[in-house]
């Protein structure tokens, strides 16, 4: 028995792992005593000057941080609470769904982020599927190279990965009562992902270069305040059922929440209505999933909009993920599952 084996005997984690690579965070799923564990980390940095006081501090406050080329980059959750104090931006390893282009500190840092949460794996060559966007209708960005570095970086940490589309993750996640049958809409921070399959045959896929990262700009340009608090703001105050003594920035966060459920609305009536598109008589169950659709009163606002949209087919029932967080990491996960029992 060698090393690897003994570890998997002791303590009893599956083979196979799903990662979620997001614009606002990276997620991870996998299987140790049949319970499904996820771990997550915020995509974000903010760089502080680095001295032999600030790192005492950081490590006093137990604050996540890296320190790395003589710099210290706080990551995470603790990234967006520096840049709200200090009433500046994080910087984002990723931008719109896919590694930055102008981001100089982008590839180091999404290698340890991901790291961070994904791990060593049980085994040499263990089955890592990762989440990619697919092709975007509304901009020209480069998901090839994207895809290429992610798995590049799972293979030199000792996995082999395999990609899969978010919005059919999401379909794998949550409609198997459903023969894996539906709209799978993963609204993330950078971009919002969609797939329609039928019994589990992909059908549709795109995604649009929008999502949580452009509401929250376009809120603070709206009231000339900094995004990292419009963040904080959105995350942890947005009620979208409620529609009375709202703050400014509540009241700008749900006009900007309406333009993107219309506008994706739209995008994906215009795919559905192609002549190329399978008639199905039975109503479609629509999901809706990712960090963007955490606030209140999400489901219902996307419902009541999708009603008077004159939507080209039928639509069953609209329901959020169970773990709207952790759907497309989870979804990743029961097809790298089903792919380790098959080897």
């Amino acid at each position: 028995m060698d090393k690897s084996e003994k570890k998997n005997n002791e303590s009893k984690i599956q083979c196979g792992k799903g990662i979620d690579i997001g614009t606002a965070f990276i997620k991870c799923a996998y299987k140790e005593d049949n319970k499904v564990i996820y771990k997550k980390q915020r995509n974000a940095f903010f760089e502080i000057d680095q001295s032999d006081y600030s790192k005492n501090i950081l490590d006093t406050h137990k604050i996540k941080y890296i320190a790395k080329d003589k710099e210290l980059y706080v990551v995470g959750d603790d990234a967006l609470e520096f840049a709200s104090i200090f009433r500046k931006e994080t910087r984002r390893p990723l931008s719109r769904g896919v590694i930055s282009p102008t981001e100089k500190k982008a590839f180091p840092m999404i290698q340890l982020l991901i790291k961070s949460v994904i791990g060593e794996p049980v085994k040499q060559g263990e089955i890592a599927y990762y989440s990619v966007p697919a092709d975007p209708l509304d901009a020209d960005l480069n998901v090839v190279y994207h895809r290429d570095i992610i798995a590049e970086l799972l293979r030199n940490t000792g996995y082999k990965p395999k990609e899969i589309k978010e919005g059919y993750a999401l379909i794998l996640s949550e409609l198997a009562e459903r023969d894996f049958t539906g709209i799978g809409i993963s609204f993330g921070g950078g971009m919002v992902n969609v797939s329609f399959a039928y019994k589990s045959i992909p059908i549709l896929n795109f995604s649009l270069a929008k999502g949580g990262d452009w509401i929250d700009h376009y809120a603070a340009k709206a009231l000339n305040e900094p995004t990292s608090t419009v963040t904080r703001i959105k995350e942890t105050m947005l009620d979208l059922d409620n529609i009375k003594e709202l703050s400014s920035i509540e009241s700008a966060l749900s006009i900007f929440y309406n333009h993107l459920i219309e506008y994706l609305i739209e995008h994906l009536k215009q795919q559905l209505s192609k002549d190329d598109m399978p008639m199905i008589e039975k109503p479609i169950t629509i999901v809706l999933a990712g960090g963007t659709s955490l606030p209140k009163g999400f489901t219902g606002r996307f419902k009541s909009i999708l009603e008077r949209s004159n939507f080209p087919i039928a639509v069953g029932e609209i329901i959020s993920a169970a773990n709207p967080v952790n759907a497309v990491s989870n979804g990743a996960l029961v097809a790298a599952l089903s792919d380790s029992e098959n080897q």
